[in-house]
Formats: C-alpha cells, structure tokens, sequence
C-alpha cells in the first residue's frame, strides 16, 4: 500500500516516515514539495500519486494573547491548519473511495480540550480539524474509508523543542506519566488506525493522561 505523510519533514515526521518505511511505500513531502493550502498543487499531486493512506502533519502554530495577534499570522494558520486538511482530505477522497479503501489521519492536538494562554487560533484550528474528521468519517464509511484523529500531547520531537526550556520542565511535571511521548507511540497508534477498519471518526488522544 501507499501512504504520503505531510508533513513528514518536521521532526515527529521525519521519524515517522522512517518508521512507516518498514511496512509502506511512503511519499513523504514537506511544504516545498506541495503546499498544501494551494489546491491546485494537492489536487496535481494526487492525480500522480493514488495514495491508500494519507498522514496530515502538516502545522503552522503562532502563540500570541487575543488582544496581540498579527492578522497575517492568523491567516497563515488557519490556511495551514484549516484550509490545508481540507484539500488533502478532499483530494484524496476521490481515488479512496472508487478503491473501496482508504485511511485518513489527522493530527490535533491536546490545546483542542486544554487550551493554555496565547493558544487561540491555534486550539481552535485543531477543533475544527476533529470535528471535520468526524463528518468526513461519516460521509465515507460505506467506502471502507476511515478518517480518524490524534490528539497529540508534548512529544520528545517536533514542536516541543521550540518551547524554552524552562517552560518544557514544567510542562513534563503536569503530565501524569511525568515523561514526554515517544515517536514510537505515535507509529503504533498510526498503525492500528491503518489496520482497524472499524475505528473511524474518533480522536485518538496520546497524552500521557494529561487529558482524558
């Protein structure tokens, strides 16, 4: 089977891609090879490339308080976060469901029910992506096509280490396991959504217990 990661030159991505390797042939891009908030681009690469799987990791996040936000910021991260699941899932879609087969992966993130300050638009663009997913889940269901989330929680890659350290010390001390995720957790909750036909519509949450 054939899986495309977007994303996959981020840190978490970079590892999953890595990991996936060992049981898919994966096309893994990151934003010079097709941006994702051009539709014209995600619909050409899909008309090359028939995928069975799609992982969107795929993020822009901007921490900024209400009354201090860059409109342009703004923008930018509902166009990644919002616009850019849009075009993935709905180009993808096509090819799934002629299959009768396709799996869909989302990545949220734990702001969507534990939002800090300065998280907004970021905490809400994960909302929508989840309550996409479920809609999306239901409209392909009789495809054989599933789309899922992951609500992700601070892992030891990706945007984690962009947190100062301090911050990061104390983030660790809140999370009832008092340790970060692993990428290979994250493989095998991957896994189990491509193989699991019948898990479809859900947010998976991997959090440590951080939210339940």
């Amino acid at each position: 089977m054939k899986c495309v990661i977007f994303g996959g030159s981020g840190g978490l991505g970079k590892v999953l891609t890595k990991d996936l390797e060992e049981k898919y042939e994966v096309i893994s891009l990151s934003s010079k090879d097709v941006d994702i908030t051009d539709r014209h681009q995600v619909e050409e690469f899909f008309k090359k490339n028939q995928a069975d799987i799609v992982v969107n990791m795929s993020v822009f996040n901007h921490d900024a308080f209400a009354h201090k936000v860059d409109p342009e910021l703004v923008k930018k991260q509902i166009h990644v976060n919002v616009l850019g699941a849009v075009n993935v899932v709905s180009c993808a879609l096509p090819y799934m469901r002629q299959n009768q087969f396709g799996r869909i992966i989302l990545m949220s993130s734990v702001l969507a029910d534990n939002p800090v300050v300065s998280t907004g638009i970021y905490a809400g663009s994960k909302g929508f992506v989840e309550s996409y997913a479920k809609c999306v889940s239901l409209e392909n269901a009789s495809k054989n096509v599933t789309c899922n989330c992951i609500q992700l929680g601070y892992f030891d890659a990706g945007l984690t280490y962009r947190i100062p350290d301090q911050f990061r010390e104390s983030i660790v001390k809140n999370i009832p396991m008092k340790r970060l995720g692993t990428t290979k957790e994250l493989t095998s909750t991957i896994n189990y959504l491509i193989d699991n036909g019948y898990v479809t519509g859900t947010s998976i949450k991997i959090n440590g217990g951080l939210s339940t």
